[in-house]
């Protein structure tokens, strides 16, 4: 699997702890992260996203 420099920057971050996006953030740079299984979201009611790497992000590192 081929991934962005920003999605391996990206997961490397996750590694330590769960981000949550602001308001503004593109979702869609980190859309193949979500579809691969390699992190995982969740909704939050502020309408912002929690991402946490799964553990198959984990392998990939």
């Amino acid at each position: 699997m081929d991934l962005t420099a920003t999605e391996r920057d990206f997961l490397r971050r996750l590694a330590s702890e769960a981000w949550i996006s602001s308001p503004l953030f593109d979702h869609e740079i980190v859309a193949r992260l979500v579809e691969f299984g390699l992190v995982e979201t969740e909704p939050l009611v502020s309408g912002e996203v929690e991402y946490r790497i799964t553990d198959a992000g984990r392998d990939v590192l």
